[in-house]
Protein backbone atom coordinates (compact mmCIF):
# COMPACT_ATOMS: atom_id res chain seq x y z
CA UNK A 1 0.00 0.00 0.00
CA UNK A 2 2.65 2.52 0.97
CA UNK A 3 4.66 1.08 -2.05
CA UNK A 4 1.15 2.07 -4.52
CA UNK A 5 0.94 5.59 -2.53
CA UNK A 6 4.68 6.21 -3.50
CA UNK A 7 4.20 5.53 -7.00
CA UNK A 8 0.87 7.33 -7.10
CA UNK A 9 2.99 10.19 -6.14
CA UNK A 10 5.79 9.99 -8.35
CA UNK A 11 3.83 9.78 -11.69
CA UNK A 12 1.87 12.85 -10.59
CA UNK A 13 5.15 14.75 -9.78
CA UNK A 14 5.88 13.30 -13.25
CA UNK A 15 3.02 14.72 -15.34
CA UNK A 16 3.45 17.96 -12.87
CA UNK A 17 6.96 18.79 -14.27
CA UNK A 18 6.23 17.58 -17.95
CA UNK A 19 3.59 20.09 -18.13
CA UNK A 20 5.10 22.94 -16.32
CA UNK A 21 8.29 22.55 -18.99
CA UNK A 22 6.12 21.40 -22.02
CA UNK A 23 8.04 23.28 -24.60
CA UNK A 24 7.01 26.46 -26.78
CA UNK A 25 7.50 24.05 -29.78
CA UNK A 26 4.01 22.93 -29.08
CA UNK A 27 2.44 25.93 -29.77
CA UNK A 28 3.75 26.40 -33.55
CA UNK A 29 0.87 24.08 -35.42
CA UNK A 30 -1.84 26.67 -33.49
CA UNK A 31 0.31 30.17 -34.48
CA UNK A 32 0.92 29.07 -37.73
CA UNK A 33 -2.65 30.19 -38.37
CA UNK A 34 -2.69 33.58 -37.41
CA UNK A 35 0.87 34.25 -38.55
CA UNK A 36 2.55 33.50 -42.25
CA UNK A 37 6.10 34.35 -41.79
CA UNK A 38 8.73 32.18 -41.02
CA UNK A 39 9.62 32.43 -37.19
CA UNK A 40 11.30 30.30 -34.36
CA UNK A 41 10.27 29.64 -30.60
CA UNK A 42 11.99 29.53 -27.62
CA UNK A 43 11.38 28.41 -23.54
CA UNK A 44 7.99 26.49 -22.46
CA UNK A 45 4.52 27.26 -23.17
CA UNK A 46 4.09 28.79 -20.12
CA UNK A 47 7.23 31.37 -20.30
CA UNK A 48 8.55 31.48 -23.86
CA UNK A 49 9.82 33.76 -26.81
CA UNK A 50 9.43 33.98 -30.69
CA UNK A 51 11.31 34.89 -32.93
CA UNK A 52 11.87 36.26 -36.65
CA UNK A 53 13.71 38.20 -39.11
CA UNK A 54 10.77 40.69 -39.39
CA UNK A 55 11.19 41.27 -35.32
CA UNK A 56 13.56 41.24 -32.50
CA UNK A 57 10.98 39.08 -30.01
CA UNK A 58 7.60 38.15 -29.00
CA UNK A 59 7.36 37.03 -25.41
CA UNK A 60 5.27 35.87 -23.00
CA UNK A 61 4.53 34.54 -19.29
CA UNK A 62 1.40 32.58 -18.35
CA UNK A 63 -0.47 33.88 -15.59
CA UNK A 64 -1.88 30.25 -13.49
CA UNK A 65 -4.01 31.69 -11.23
CA UNK A 66 -5.99 32.08 -14.39
CA UNK A 67 -6.61 28.65 -14.62
CA UNK A 68 -8.78 28.39 -11.72
CA UNK A 69 -11.58 30.59 -13.44
CA UNK A 70 -11.10 28.60 -16.94
CA UNK A 71 -9.28 31.27 -18.64
CA UNK A 72 -5.71 31.98 -19.74
CA UNK A 73 -4.37 35.55 -18.96
CA UNK A 74 -0.98 36.06 -20.73
CA UNK A 75 1.62 38.83 -20.82
CA UNK A 76 2.60 39.58 -23.73
CA UNK A 77 5.97 41.80 -24.91
CA UNK A 78 7.00 42.62 -28.71
CA UNK A 79 10.23 44.23 -29.48
CA UNK A 80 10.00 45.25 -33.12
CA UNK A 81 13.16 46.94 -33.02
CA UNK A 82 15.16 49.31 -31.00
CA UNK A 83 12.41 51.60 -31.45
CA UNK A 84 9.21 49.58 -31.72
CA UNK A 85 7.60 47.83 -29.19
CA UNK A 86 4.26 46.69 -28.11
CA UNK A 87 2.84 45.21 -24.65
CA UNK A 88 -0.38 43.65 -23.71
CA UNK A 89 -2.38 41.05 -21.67
CA UNK A 90 -4.34 38.63 -23.41
CA UNK A 91 -6.98 37.06 -22.22
CA UNK A 92 -8.41 33.59 -23.99
CA UNK A 93 -11.78 32.07 -22.38
CA UNK A 94 -13.19 28.68 -23.07
CA UNK A 95 -15.46 29.92 -25.21
CA UNK A 96 -12.18 31.18 -27.86
CA UNK A 97 -12.79 34.56 -27.10
CA UNK A 98 -9.42 36.69 -27.33
CA UNK A 99 -9.11 40.46 -25.48
CA UNK A 100 -6.41 42.50 -24.91
CA UNK A 101 -6.29 44.90 -22.21
CA UNK A 102 -4.12 47.49 -21.84
CA UNK A 103 -2.29 47.44 -25.03
CA UNK A 104 0.69 50.22 -24.90
CA UNK A 105 3.86 50.58 -27.02
CA UNK A 106 5.71 52.54 -29.77
CA UNK A 107 5.44 52.68 -33.64
CA UNK A 108 7.10 54.55 -36.02
CA UNK A 109 6.12 55.97 -39.33
CA UNK A 110 9.82 54.51 -41.23
CA UNK A 111 8.53 50.87 -39.51
CA UNK A 112 4.43 51.07 -40.42
CA UNK A 113 5.36 52.16 -44.40
CA UNK A 114 6.71 48.73 -44.97
CA UNK A 115 3.31 47.49 -45.07
CA UNK A 116 1.71 50.35 -46.98
CA UNK A 117 4.49 49.74 -50.06
CA UNK A 118 1.93 51.67 -52.64
CA UNK A 119 1.04 54.64 -50.36
CA UNK A 120 4.03 56.92 -49.84
CA UNK A 121 3.65 58.61 -46.29
CA UNK A 122 4.48 62.49 -46.74
CA UNK A 123 4.79 62.61 -43.07
CA UNK A 124 6.81 60.86 -40.36
CA UNK A 125 5.93 60.64 -36.58
CA UNK A 126 6.15 58.42 -33.21
CA UNK A 127 3.21 56.97 -32.40
CA UNK A 128 2.39 56.39 -28.61
CA UNK A 129 -0.51 53.98 -27.97
CA UNK A 130 -1.68 54.48 -24.97
CA UNK A 131 -4.45 51.95 -22.93
CA UNK A 132 -6.27 50.66 -25.70
CA UNK A 133 -8.00 47.65 -25.84
CA UNK A 134 -9.59 44.63 -28.52
CA UNK A 135 -11.22 42.05 -28.85
CA UNK A 136 -12.26 39.05 -30.91
CA UNK A 137 -15.62 37.49 -30.52
CA UNK A 138 -16.25 35.03 -33.64
CA UNK A 139 -12.67 35.20 -35.24
CA UNK A 140 -8.75 35.20 -34.39
CA UNK A 141 -5.92 37.30 -35.48
CA UNK A 142 -5.39 38.09 -38.49
CA UNK A 143 -9.29 39.39 -38.82
CA UNK A 144 -9.94 42.69 -37.13
CA UNK A 145 -11.55 42.58 -33.67
CA UNK A 146 -15.21 42.40 -33.00
CA UNK A 147 -14.56 45.50 -31.23
CA UNK A 148 -11.61 48.12 -30.08
CA UNK A 149 -10.90 51.40 -28.51
CA UNK A 150 -8.24 53.41 -27.71
CA UNK A 151 -5.91 56.60 -28.26
CA UNK A 152 -2.68 57.19 -30.44
CA UNK A 153 -0.63 60.37 -29.54
CA UNK A 154 1.01 60.91 -32.51
CA UNK A 155 3.99 62.72 -31.78
CA UNK A 156 6.46 64.63 -33.64
CA UNK A 157 5.19 64.81 -37.00
CA UNK A 158 7.37 66.60 -39.31
CA UNK A 159 5.78 67.58 -42.64
CA UNK A 160 7.94 67.98 -46.00
CA UNK A 161 10.69 69.29 -43.37
CA UNK A 162 8.33 71.07 -41.20
CA UNK A 163 7.92 70.09 -37.20
CA UNK A 164 4.19 70.27 -36.53
CA UNK A 165 4.04 69.27 -32.97
CA UNK A 166 1.63 66.51 -31.35
CA UNK A 167 -1.81 65.03 -32.03
CA UNK A 168 -4.10 62.88 -30.88
CA UNK A 169 -6.09 59.97 -32.38
CA UNK A 170 -9.25 58.89 -29.78
CA UNK A 171 -11.11 56.03 -32.16
CA UNK A 172 -13.73 53.42 -31.53
CA UNK A 173 -14.49 50.50 -33.63
CA UNK A 174 -17.36 48.51 -33.14
CA UNK A 175 -19.57 46.23 -35.56
CA UNK A 176 -17.19 47.05 -38.38
CA UNK A 177 -16.94 50.63 -38.35
CA UNK A 178 -15.08 52.93 -36.85
CA UNK A 179 -15.62 56.75 -35.01
CA UNK A 180 -12.80 58.12 -34.22
CA UNK A 181 -11.32 62.32 -33.80
CA UNK A 182 -7.95 64.22 -34.65
CA UNK A 183 -7.05 67.20 -32.13
CA UNK A 184 -3.85 69.18 -31.98
CA UNK A 185 -2.05 70.05 -28.61
CA UNK A 186 -1.59 73.80 -27.41
CA UNK A 187 2.06 73.64 -28.94
CA UNK A 188 1.32 72.03 -31.96
CA UNK A 189 1.68 74.46 -35.33
CA UNK A 190 -1.27 73.39 -36.79
CA UNK A 191 -4.98 73.88 -35.02
CA UNK A 192 -6.69 70.00 -35.65
CA UNK A 193 -9.97 69.28 -34.97
CA UNK A 194 -11.28 66.53 -37.70
CA UNK A 195 -13.93 63.56 -37.11
CA UNK A 196 -12.98 60.45 -38.96
CA UNK A 197 -15.35 57.44 -39.75
CA UNK A 198 -15.27 54.19 -41.79
CA UNK A 199 -18.30 53.22 -42.32
CA UNK A 200 -19.30 49.15 -42.69
CA UNK A 201 -19.44 49.46 -46.27
CA UNK A 202 -15.64 51.01 -46.44
CA UNK A 203 -16.50 54.29 -46.75
CA UNK A 204 -14.19 56.78 -45.79
CA UNK A 205 -15.36 60.45 -44.41
CA UNK A 206 -12.99 63.02 -43.22
CA UNK A 207 -14.61 66.43 -41.74
CA UNK A 208 -13.45 69.27 -39.93
CA UNK A 209 -10.72 71.94 -39.64
CA UNK A 210 -7.16 72.26 -40.32
CA UNK A 211 -5.98 75.96 -39.80
CA UNK A 212 -2.17 76.09 -40.12
CA UNK A 213 -0.64 78.49 -37.56
CA UNK A 214 2.49 80.07 -39.55
CA UNK A 215 3.04 81.44 -42.98
CA UNK A 216 5.57 79.11 -43.98
CA UNK A 217 3.05 76.39 -43.42
CA UNK A 218 0.62 78.24 -45.13
CA UNK A 219 2.03 78.75 -48.11
CA UNK A 220 2.56 75.19 -47.91
CA UNK A 221 -0.58 74.29 -47.84
CA UNK A 222 -2.16 76.92 -50.10
CA UNK A 223 0.58 75.45 -52.38
CA UNK A 224 -0.47 72.00 -52.12
CA UNK A 225 -3.87 73.31 -52.49
CA UNK A 226 -5.18 71.67 -49.23
CA UNK A 227 -8.64 72.01 -48.11
CA UNK A 228 -8.48 74.11 -45.02
CA UNK A 229 -12.06 72.70 -43.94
CA UNK A 230 -11.86 69.19 -45.69
CA UNK A 231 -15.27 67.14 -46.03
CA UNK A 232 -13.60 63.73 -47.45
CA UNK A 233 -15.61 60.64 -49.23
CA UNK A 234 -13.93 58.08 -50.43
CA UNK A 235 -14.18 54.41 -50.61
CA UNK A 236 -11.61 51.67 -49.16
CA UNK A 237 -10.46 49.06 -51.47
CA UNK A 238 -9.39 46.20 -48.99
Amino acid sequence: MRTSKIWVTLIVALLFFSIANAPASLLRPYLKNSISIPFTLSGTIWKGSMHSNYFTSASWKVDPLYLLIAKVSIQLTAELDAQNRINTTAEISPFKKLTLNSINGNLTTQYLQQFLPNMPFIFSSNIEINQANASWSNSLPPNLPSESKGSFLIKEVNFLGEKLGDYKFNFVYLNQALDGSITSSASSSIDTNLKVNISSEKILTIAGEILPKTKVLQLIFKELNINLNPNIVQNLDF
